[in-house]
């Protein structure tokens, strides 16, 4: 890592880890104001997640490859009792309470578990990355991308034939009781009786989401796809338009999520599916020219995503 020391490294990963939780928290501000204040400060979104996710990514590259995926699995497999604890358990006991705050939240948008469980298998698979760029062989490029597609192809099995089932209790519409989550009733009837969602018997486990077999699908797409633009990107070295276009997108992420709730009440419950996907695609259209233009011209400054990068600090030489 160059003339960097690990603590420059550390305290990059920390301080932008902290911005993307402070983030979260200003983000769950703006969209549950009725909570009340400081209750609606904490709640698990996708950018409380990544800033707790970097951290734990940080932590995983600290262990052998063998121990981070036991980690993952674990937690992959032992989430759905964990949580069924939680519930049963946090009136009876103030740790148990506590517990659930923090894990659960208040106001949850995203849940922590199982998909902690990615970071430790992302470490994995960054660190076969960053080894493979360091050598800038297109051979080791080459069994990169072989390497994470075999690996892709047997987590989707595994998410797809393997009869995995959940630790724990998966509740249905065959075993709902009424009186055990009292906060179904209150929560889910309603929008359920506005929107007229239909149900579907015998659903698959993998379209289940936080089940086992649906985090293998996932991770399994995941690393196809990585695969299939890394093979492109650095193994055929072809960059065209349209990873000219993606890397605007992943260079103004932050910026672009923030940015995506100015135009949000022009497309949302407001114009019909027909006309949604035109809508879309002009939308996005709109919005990759706009930061086109404010890279180049402005080199993509006070955006979030350069603020972010200042925030790192330097640790390139």
């Amino acid at each position: 890592m160059g003339t960097y020391t690990e603590n420059i490294y550390r305290n990059k990963i920390l301080k932008q880890a902290l911005f993307l939780i402070l983030l979260g928290c200003l983000y769950n501000i703006i969209l549950n104001p009725n909570l009340g204040f400081p209750v609606n400060l904490w709640g698990w979104n996708i950018l409380v997640f990544l800033g707790f996710s970097q951290i734990l990514c940080y932590l995983a590259y600290r262990l052998v490859r063998w121990a981070r995926l036991v980690m993952g699995l674990i937690i992959i497999f032992l989430t759905s009792g964990f949580r069924e604890l939680l519930f049963i358990a946090k009136d009876a006991n103030i740790v148990m309470e506590i517990i659930h705050f923090i894990i659960v939240s208040p106001f949850p948008n995203y849940s922590p578990l199982p998909y902690a469980s990615i970071s430790f298998f992302s470490a994995v698979f960054g660190e076969f990355m960053f080894e493979s760029i360091g050598l800038n062989s297109n051979k080791a490029s080459l069994h990169l991308t072989q390497s994470i597609l075999k690996y892709g192809l047997v987590l989707l099995v595994c998410g797809l034939l393997l009869p995995f089932t959940d630790i724990g209790l998966l509740v249905g519409a065959d075993n709902y009781n009424p009186s055990v989550y009292p906060f179904l009733e209150l929560e889910l009837v309603p929008i359920l009786t506005a929107h007229n969602v239909p149900y579907i018997p015998g659903l698959p486990f993998f379209l289940l989401k936080g089940t086992p077999s649906n985090l293998f699908l996932l991770m399994g797409l995941a690393l196809l796809i990585i695969a299939f633009f890394f093979y492109y990107s650095d193994v055929l070295l072809q960059n065209g338009k349209l990873f000219r276009i993606l890397k605007i997108y992943g260079r103004h992420s932050l910026t672009i999520f923030f940015v995506q709730f100015l135009f949000i009440f022009v497309l949302y419950q407001r114009i019909t599916l027909l006309l949604f996907f035109p809508f879309l695609v002009l939308y996005i259209t709109i919005l990759s020219a706009l930061f086109f233009l404010w890279q180049k011209s402005k080199k993509s400054i006070l955006s979030l995503d350069w603020i972010m990068e200042k925030i790192g600090g330097k640790t390139k030489d």
